[in-house]
């Protein structure tokens, strides 16, 4: 009698935890594995992976990069057919083609013990069921009706079969049988295919193919695999199949017919094709990615080595997408993106390359120029076409581009260094006003690695002790005395001196220390300004990067805390960048700040574009007016009236406004007589260091710890005399500049 076991073959088994990657290079390695078992650790069955199903669901849209690496027990079948080795042939087959066909078809999992032992797949049942149904019908010659029931078992199984299934004849090449499967797949019912041969039906070439691989078939026994195999159709399309054959042999052992099984792999075929773009193209706006244009650069390099020509690489980025994106949301920034991509297929020639490196930014390889004239005109293209307004389902945007340029051979012959400089070039573009190119310059190069070196300076800053804070007062002029102080950040360096805010804060905002570096300012000036009089409070300036850090609310808590100062006592100056980013999330960790009892000022006021409209959706303590406005109060009408405005409307708010940047008499004179409640500035007093302000506001060591007795500046109604030590700061002040 035979069992499964007659059936099993072995099939090294794979486990839960192994990734998707694995698998599928597992699966192209072994192409006649048409499963695999998964185990768990005591080796029983608890999956199963089938070769078609792995590969379409691999390559469904971001398919391999999702499942990638992650672990196959995501990917597996987790109720896979499991039987027992010892399980009769016969009653497998009855029981298992009545309720769980579909498994069959796809292999099964056979045990012994509970444990792995091997798979089963059809065309190893196949084979055994021809063996049981020869021996029976030998032994069993007069029991015609369990020969019928052989027979019919053999027909089911073959037309249950979703896959091709064939036999021919070992002598002459003649069909003797086709499956409903291989009716589909060819397009011949087997009425026309039955004791006919491959030379009926195909041209005298392929015939003659399919006729030697038969011959070879039989001679040799052994199964025969074609992995890809182009099969006319009867209405002439091609079917792409890929056929395992073998030879049955008689009762003497000789060849008496050929089995085929073939499996349409188009599915397949296209899934590998749509995997092969997507790592080469971007989905979003169909053209090369990173991967793709290193590629293309790198063989344009090679072409170019050859004719001796020039290559220009183009890198742009868009200037104001990230306001888009934030305001209009992804749809629209996506719709943005691709509009930019054919802005930019319209820029170039036939055979440079275009291609979207990631987010907003894009690149050229522009090759054949005798001289760099064609870069120039390419890169005024690009600008000129992006500047251009984008209608997006109704909003018309304006956003620009700047563009960097570097040229082989004169700034290089490497990809990785072409795209650098081209990069170096992009940020000089950016700094110059955005809108614009610039082609590289050596000297970028120098302030690359100069930037680098502070980078480097900076990252270990912090732990050295190298940051310090000054404080800058603020005058309130009803009062007559100082009522604030700002902290401001200053690095000392052991080397370089006092470097400039304007030239380490937006590094440290892109690589993410500006956290830690807001969390120390924070908790040092707190600390500071738990030693000033009661009515001195403290502002400090918080980055849109810290927003970002969901735990600065605690940030915040925790330094009141360890300070003992009075929330009411703490001012936390924000600029409208912050509430362009996520603005639900960041507005409601102001609503947070505020409910502890601290200040929310609004810096930088007038310098955006809706800042009318974040008044009104939350309820800001003070206002800032920008120094610009400041500066020019005297000299332009509409500065002084853009001020006016602004005092108007904080009056009747009920905001506090400051004016920043405070530099003359006659300035603080004009800002009195529209009623400008405070002022900051150089003025005032000069950013100083804490012992400076604690001599000014009163504290000194011997009370250092003690509220100090509250220093009234007076000054004359309309007059802009301050005494005592501002007077003195006054005098000592140095050319006016930005107060960071």
């Amino acid at each position: 009698m035979f069992t499964l076991r007659d059936t099993v073959s072995f099939l090294a088994p794979a486990r839960p935890h192994d990734l998707g990657k694995t698998l599928y290079d597992r699966f192209r390695e072994e192409p006649d594995s048409l499963i695999i078992p998964v185990l768990d650790e005591e080796d029983r069955p608890i999956g199963l992976l089938e070769r078609n199903a792995f590969f379409l669901r691999m390559a469904a849209e971001y398919g391999r990069a999702l499942y990638a690496n992650r672990p196959i027990s995501a990917l597996m079948d987790v109720e896979p057919l499991v039987v027992d080795a010892e399980m009769a042939l016969a009653e497998f087959t009855t029981d298992s083609l009545s309720y769980r066909a579909s498994d069959l078809l796809r292999g099964f999992i056979v045990t012994e013990g509970g444990r792995y032992l091997g798979v089963g797949t059809v065309l190893a049942l196949l084979q055994a069921a021809n063996e049981s149904n020869r021996r029976a019908l030998a032994e069993l010659a007069s029991a015609k009706a369990t020969a019928e029931r052989a027979q019919t078992f053999m027909t089911t199984v073959v037309e249950a079969m979703p896959s091709m299934v064939f036999v021919k004849r070992a002598d002459d090449h003649s069909y003797v049988l086709l499956n409903r499967a291989g009716e589909k797949t060819l397009g011949f019912s087997r009425e026309e295919m039955i004791g006919r041969t491959d030379a009926d039906f195909y041209a005298p070439e392929q015939a003659a193919i399919y006729a030697e691989r038969d011959r070879d078939l039989a001679e040799s026994g052994e199964v025969r695999v074609i992995e890809e195999d182009l099969v006319p159709r009867k209405d002439g399309t091609m079917a792409i199949l890929r056929t395992k054959k073998i030879a049955i042999l008689d009762a003497d052992g000789r060849p008496e017919y050929l089995l085929g099984v073939s499996e349409d792999i188009a599915d397949r075929k296209r899934a590998e094709a749509q995997i092969a773009r997507l790592a080469h193209y971007d989905p979003l706006t169909e053209l090369p990615n990173r991967v793709l244009f290193q590629k293309d650069l790198s063989e344009a390099l090679a072409r170019r080595s050859r004719t001796g020509d020039q290559l220009a690489v183009h890198f742009i980025d868009l200037d104001r997408f990230k306001t888009v994106n934030d305001t209009l949301g992804h749809p629209l920034g996506d719709a943005l993106l691709r509009i930019a991509a054919e802005r930019l297929r319209g820029c170039v020639r036939e055979g440079d390359t275009v291609a979207r490196l990631g987010g907003d930014e894009f690149a050229v390889v522009q090759t054949g120029l005798s001289d760099l004239t064609g870069a120039t005109k390419l890169a005024e293209r690009v600008v000129e076409a992006m500047a251009a307004p984008f209608d997006l389902l109704g909003h018309q945007v304006m956003i620009g581009a700047s563009v960097g340029v570097s040229a082989a051979p004169s700034d290089g012959d490497d990809a990785d260094e072409l795209l650098k400089k081209a990069d170096m070039a992009l940020y000089r573009a950016k700094a110059d006003g955005r809108g614009a190119f610039h082609f590289f310059e050596r000297a970028m190069d120098e302030q690359l690695q100069a930037r680098r070196a502070l980078e480097l300076d900076l990252r270990r800053a912090l732990v050295a002790g190298e940051f310090q804070l000054y404080y800058q007062p603020l005058y309130n002029l009803g009062d007559d005395r100082v009522t604030g102080c700002e902290a401001l950040l200053r690095w000392n360096h052991p080397e370089r001196g006092m470097v400039s805010p304007a030239d380490f804060i937006p590094i440290a905002e892109e690589i993410g220390l500006i956290v830690q570096l807001g969390e120390w300012v924070l908790r040092e000036a707190c600390s500071e300004a738990a030693t000033w009089p009661n009515h001195v409070r403290l502002a400090v300036n918080l980055s849109p990067a810290q927003f970002r850090d969901r735990g600065l609310v605690r940030t915040v808590i925790s330094a009141l805390a360890v300070s003992g100062l009075p929330a009411e006592r703490l001012e936390l100056e924000i600029t409208e960048s912050v509430l362009l980013q996520d603005n639900a999330a960041n507005m409601s960790m102001l609503h947070d700040l505020k409910a502890l009892g601290v200040r929310i000022s609004m810096d930088d006021f007038g310098t955006g574009y809706s800042s009318l409209s974040y008044l009104r959706c939350f309820p800001f303590d003070k206002i800032k007016i920008d120094q610009t406005f400041v500066r020019d109060i005297l000299k332009d009408k509409d500065a002084m009236a853009i001020i006016k405005a602004v005092l108007d409307l904080g009056a009747s708010l009920g905001i506090v406004t400051t004016a920043e940047g405070v530099e003359t008499e006659e300035q603080l004179n004009a800002l009195r007589d529209q009623g400008c409640a405070e002022i900051q500035g150089y003025f005032i007093s000069r950013p100083a260091p804490a012992s400076e302000i604690a001599r000014m506001l009163g504290v000194d060591a011997r009370t250092l710890g003690k509220a100090g007795q509250a220093i009234r500046l007076r000054a004359p109604a309309k007059s802009s005399t301050i005494s005592g030590v501002v007077a003195q700061e006054h005098m000592k002040r140095a050319v006016p500049s930005r107060k960071r």
